[in-house]
């Protein structure tokens, strides 16, 4: 039996909410970027290092980026403080344990980000040379481990299950057991179907990355792995490829309404 859930101390609550707010607005800066580019108004295809730049940019933009920092660190701690308490009520079994598994490494990622960001605002300079870039270095190294190909296939697989499991939840309007948005919301089914556009463009975009990482280990290429900018240049490479891209975009932000969403009204326990 679980033991029972418990309101988590109030820093760590009120960051964690704070962090979901903060990664809604990276990513409603980022689709917003990159719809402008598809669009022709300008700019190109945006990733969190380029909306991040860009926020950086804007009248008090330090200040942002350090509260921006200050969310995504409660949103770590969070995460990774759940994963290990199992807060959300996952369970031990094989499903229960990956799930909590996936937790402490989106909390483990965002401390990265946060790190990230923090030392942006404090030196204006960024903490590397592009997500792809990033990525196909730490691809190259997994592949120089024992079995490293297969381990990148699996984690290509993962993901493109991410991403079809993601499309999954946006067709059936599941948008979280712990997301609770009362009925008296005005506007209510327009927001859930703004989150639902916005998991299913973000599934698409995982997706593309996973598949990336399978191309990446059969042809043993680092080189091939795409990160969120070089999956949207992807799409933006295809047939129609201005107009799938400023569909997907488009719907990173509202992916980012999503996240605000679930900042707002999702269950925060430890």
């Amino acid at each position: 039996m679980n033991a029972p859930r418990r309101q988590p101390a109030e820093w760590i609550e009120r960051t964690a909410r704070l962090g979901y707010f903060a990664v809604g607005c990276v990513y409603i800066i980022g689709g917003l970027m990159t719809a402008a580019a598809a669009a022709g108004a300008g700019g190109h295809t945006s990733s969190w290092h380029e909306a991040i730049a860009a926020v950086s940019r804007a009248p008090l933009g330090v200040f942002a980026l350090i509260v921006i920092g200050v969310g995504l660190t409660g949103y770590a701690a969070w995460g990774i403080i759940s994963g290990f308490t199992d807060s959300d009520q996952r369970g031990n079994d094989l499903k229960g344990l990956a799930l909590r598994a996936r937790n402490i490494a989106s909390g483990i990622f965002h401390a990265t980000l946060a790190f990230s960001l923090f030392r942006f605002a404090l030196t204006n300079r960024g903490g590397g040379s592009g997500s792809d870039r990033n990525a196909q270095h730490w691809t190259g190294k997994l592949m120089d481990v024992p079995f490293g190909r297969w381990l990148v296939a699996v984690s290509g697989m993962v993901l493109i299950g991410y991403g079809l499991a993601s499309l999954w939840r946006a067709w059936q309007a599941k948008l979280g057991q712990r997301l609770h948005v009362p009925a008296t919301v005005p506007g209510r089914a327009l927001l859930v179907a703004v989150c639902r556009f916005g998991i299913a463009a973000r599934g698409i975009v995982v997706g593309i990355v996973g598949s990336s990482l399978i191309e990446a280990a059969i042809h043993h290429n680092p080189e091939r792995t795409r990160a969120t900018r070089g999956a949207l240049q992807s799409v933006g490479s295809a047939p129609h490829g201005a107009v799938l891209l400023f569909i997907i975009a488009v719907g990173l932000a509202a992916y980012g309404v999503y996240a605000i969403v679930k900042g707002r009204y999702r269950t925060v326990k430890v």
